[in-house]
């Protein structure tokens, strides 16, 4: 598998084998659990009558009745948003038809974009090109769904999924925003499976994509558009081979669409610009993994607690005083067991529940001017925002210190290895409880991975300056 494709199938929490009925539960709960703690009224949703939009609209529909089968209150509104009239208006009845909304509005945009249209006309002289004005038809039924969930205290349900996630094929700020997605992690093969498993007529499970935006190529497929097919997307999703011109092709893709999945650039963002060229380039950032009580209570840990959060802090202090980022990460684990992994499952055991102690940090930690990162796997890159902190930061060097050596710690270097990111171990500041294993780990990260293990000094050398082989006077192991 490529590098960059791990990368992406990690970042998007694409599955490769996937049970419908397992998905179907799992992304309703979800609903009925973010509803429920948001304290909103329901969902609301656009309803085009494609794949993406019934099944997103059927699972909405599915948690609230669900809630209120439970004697709570909850309502799913679908709207259509049609320009005019929607070309393929049999498919939309259809999904309206079997969505089943507690109540179905209809809203035409056409009003609302032309009257943009004509304004801009006015103001510049021309009009809105075709490409342009089909994203103001999206951003429209955006702003009638939020509209409509402002006065009525809803939250607006997206249908974005991972294969146009990859592509960057959304609007951004149109169909692009939402409160919710509930369709993350699919892709488009997935998403039919789901929505077949869930009872939908042949003509919607089949249905071919369209985005339906333009005026002068009115049912132009998303295929054309992007100049990929699905099927090639989601392969490359779900880890499979494809040709190299393909997975070329999404990449691109997926970097040039970099902007759309994220908030609005901050003056100390770094992600948009040519690698190399953003402030503090090559900048190694000081990692610490899970210095937090619950694994403090392994007896082998707690001998050594005071004296690795003395050397810990000590790496801390270092990082500040050089201007480098501190992340701090540590593990969280859901009490209804769905972070739980597969030995916490077996021993029926879970641990570091949300405000618990033993997800807090360890007291004397040095805590503050730091980015914290919330993990659920030993790996800290697996389901976290680390890699866009790290992008975000303009770091591509990182430094290792914390618990478990042979767990967390390792894990996070193997994968940041395979991430491209350059890393080096702090031995004076880390620890285990099993010495044997750990010891065969670093030197499996040092002679596999080329990733130096440090002693204390030189890692505080490393803080303060250059990168070990950059500067002879970095010592190693």
């Amino acid at each position: 598998m490529r590098q960059t494709q791990r990368m992406i199938i990690e970042q998007l929490g694409v599955r490769p084998d996937l049970d419908p009925v397992v998905e179907v539960e799992r992304r309703v709960r979800f609903l009925i659990d973010y509803l429920r703690t948001s304290g909103a009224a329901g969902y609301v949703l656009g309803l085009s009558g494609g794949v993406d939009s019934t099944l997103a609209g059927r699972l909405a529909q599915l948690a609230v009745e669900q809630i209120r089968a439970g004697g709570g209150e909850a309502t799913f509104v679908g709207m259509r948003l049609p320009y005019r009239v929607q070309h393929d208006e049999a498919d939309a009845v259809a999904a309206v038809r079997f969505v089943d909304a507690d109540e179905t509005l209809t809203v035409d945009i056409a009003p609302g974009v032309d009257g943009l249209n004509e304004q801009i006309r006015q103001a510049t002289g021309a009009a809105l090109g075709d490409f342009t004005k089909g994203n103001t038809k999206a951003r429209h039924r955006m702003v009638a769904q939020y509209a409509l969930a402002g006065e009525r205290s809803l939250l607006v349900v997206g249908a974005d999924h991972a294969a146009e996630n990859v592509t960057g094929f959304f609007t951004k700020f149109g169909d692009g925003a939402a409160d919710v997605l509930p369709l993350s992690g699919l892709d488009k093969r997935q998403a039919r499976a789901v929505l077949r498993h869930l009872g939908a007529p042949r003509q919607l499970w089949e249905k071919v994509p369209t985005a339906d935006l333009l005026d002068e190529d009115v049912g132009r497929t998303d295929e054309d558009e992007l100049g990929l097919s699905y099927e090639h997307i989601d392969d490359y999703l779900e880890g499979r081979e494809v040709p190299g011109e393909v997975a070329e092709r999404i990449e691109e893709a997926w970097h040039r669409g970099r902007h759309k999945r994220t908030t609005p650039v901050e003056v100390s963002d770094t992600w948009w610009r040519p690698p190399g060229t953003a402030p503090g380039a090559g900048r190694t950032a000081l990692v610490v993994v899970d210095m937090q009580i619950s694994y403090f209570e392994f007896p082998e840990l707690a001998a050594v607690r005071d004296e690795l959060v003395s050397r810990v802090n000590e790496l801390i202090d270092a990082a500040h005083g050089a201007g480098r980022p501190v992340v701090l990460v540590r593990t969280e684990h859901a009490r209804d067991r769905s972070t739980w992994t597969l030995n916490m499952d077996d021993d029926d055991e879970g641990f570091a529940f949300p405000g618990s102690e033993q997800s807090r940090f360890l007291d004397g930690l040095h805590t503050g001017g730091h980015v914290e990162v919330v993990k659920t796997r030993d790996n800290a890159f697996h389901g976290t925002s680390l890699r866009e902190d790290l992008d975000r930061l303009g770091v591509d060097r990182m430094l290792l210190c914390g618990v478990s050596t042979h767990s967390c710690v390792a894990q996070t270097a193997i994968v940041a290895f395979d991430l491209g990111l350059r890393v080096a171990v702090a031995r004076g500041a880390i620890s285990s409880d099993n010495e044997e294993l750990s010891e065969a780990m670093l030197r499996y990260l040092s002679d596999q991975k080329r990733q130096p293990v440090l002693d204390q000094p030189a890692s505080i050398d490393l803080l303060a300056s250059d990168w070990p082989g950059e500067n002879s006077s970095t010592s190693s192991r």
